[in-house]
């Protein structure tokens, strides 16, 4: 009989952390699929992730608006503390050779004191040796980038949903059992302290069960306990309230019917990490064209047309206005670039080259560790599924031993407390058989999670 409750309890502990109780009446059932769905929609975390997508997508059209042309204007008022001073020559003062009016020659007329000025500059790149297409095309691949990051934010926030809920479904299942292994042992207790008023076994009997019952007590408890922090991390993905739910998806058995070769193929097609492996190999790439584009004697080349407008006189304050205004158009083509920086471009072009090499080497050493994941991913689940089978056939003994414990009881052959461990025994199997299937479930989502399985 020790042997026996030890090995129950041993069993119990098994499900420490792993929460349900009973559902309240009128409870809302949630299935997993539909929990699924409402945390993608309330996730803060992905929201973030989405704005992050938006900031991205507004970054790449930033970036293609560079290659399009600027228009840009200055402008500006002044005052002159002193103008042009005014000169005037009287007739006969140069020489006769110069041909001078009768009247007085005043030259420059009397300027004001203040100066205005308006520019317009319009300026479009011709030729930048590919820098500003390097530009868009690693602001495309940031973008990329953002929704790959989305995407494993949905993956991670769906597995950590999934071992919730189906936490709370094996709890669910459970309490039950370990309920009803509490009721035998408190029937045990009646029975042994009976047997000490009789005289036929001693208080450290009694006292034996007793401590058992508050072990199995206080596990229960905790279970208790653990389904209301359970509810809540469900709750929190959700927004469902945590005192209504009702987990109504069982746990599955079957094989997903994949071949390994296929599950490894689909985890690398899938694998958001390689993805954005593959993306920062695109980033180092595109990054390193930027770099060289930047280098020695790469001189920019753009088209620069502007409009200068500049005069003294306040517009429309005189009628003669605009005699102070000069108006401009120049039109050319200018170039800028670096002939010598001490070798500062060829050090960013061999980092750059750098690079590239390692983010080559990143992704194929996650494609090598996905494969292997996967492996290990379908060991731990066909493992489990091998389990269940045997837990599946020693339950059925024990439901066979059961039966047969039943007649003999019937018949008064087994004290109550013999026909009570056996009862206990059954339920033990139960509840081993379903953390087993609980287990094949996780390592299930586990390997549909890496092969990206639907």
């Amino acid at each position: 009989m020790k042997r026996a409750l030890a090995v129950l309890l041993a069993s119990l502990s098994l499900f420490a952390g792993l929460l349900l109780a009973p559902p309240a009446a009128g409870a809302e059932e949630l299935s997993f699929a539909r929990a699924v769905e409402l945390a993608e929609k309330h996730s803060e975390i992905l929201m973030l992730r989405s704005s992050a997508v938006k900031t991205a997508g507004l970054a790449l059209a930033e970036a293609r608006s560079r290659l399009g042309p600027e228009l840009t204007f200055e402008g500006g008022g002044s005052y002159m503390a002193h103008p042009p001073l005014t000169i005037t020559v009287q007739p006969g003062a140069l020489s006769e050779t110069l041909l001078i009016p009768d009247a007085p020659l005043v030259f420059p007329e009397d300027k004001p004191s203040g100066y205005f000025e308006l520019s317009l500059q319009l300026s479009q790149p011709l030729y930048t040796w590919g820098k500003l297409q390097s530009s868009v095309q690693l602001a495309g691949l940031g973008l990329e980038s953002s929704r790959t990051d989305l995407a494993e934010g949905k993956r991670q926030l769906r597995q950590d949903l999934h071992t919730a809920y189906f936490s709370g479904v094996l709890a669910g299942h459970s309490l039950d059992m370990l309920q009803q292994i509490l009721d035998i042992l408190e029937q045990i207790e009646e029975d042994r302290k009976r047997a000490f008023e009789l005289g036929s076994v001693n208080r450290l009997s009694v006292m034996e069960i007793q401590s058992q019952i508050a072990e199995v007590q206080r596990r229960i408890v905790q279970v208790e306990e653990a389904y209301a922090t359970a509810l809540e991390a469900i709750s929190v993905y959700t927004d469902v309230d945590p005192q209504n739910l009702d987990l109504n998806t069982g746990f599955r058995q079957d094989d997903p019917g994949f071949s390994e070769t296929e599950l490894k193929e689909k985890a690398l097609e899938s694998s958001e990490a390689l993805k954005k492996a593959r993306l920062d190999r695109e980033r180092s790439r595109a990054n390193l064209e930027l770099v060289r584009g930047g280098a020695n004697l790469r001189p920019d080349i753009s088209l620069n047309l502007s409009c200068e407008l500049s005069g003294q006189t306040i517009p429309w304050s005189k009628t003669d206005w605009q005699d102070s205004w000069d108006l401009n158009i120049i039109a050319g083509v200018g170039t800028r670039g670096a002939i010598f920086d001490s070798g500062r471009s060829q050090h960013k072009l061999r980092q750059a080259e750098e690079a590239l090499t390692a983010s080559q080497l990143a992704v194929d050493l996650l494609s090598k560790q996905i494969r292997f994941q996967t492996r290990q991913a379908v060991e731990n689940m066909r493992l489990h599924g091998a389990k269940i089978e045997e837990s599946g056939a020693a339950l059925a003994q024990a439901e066979e031993e059961q039966k047969n414990a039943s007649r003999a009881f019937e018949q008064e052959l087994l004290t109550r407390e013999q026909w009570g461990m056996v009862r206990i025994k059954v339920l033990q199997k139960r509840l081993a058989l379903l953390e087993k299937k609980y287990l094949f479930e996780l390592a299930l989502y586990e390997l549909e999670s890496l092969a990206g399985v639907p």
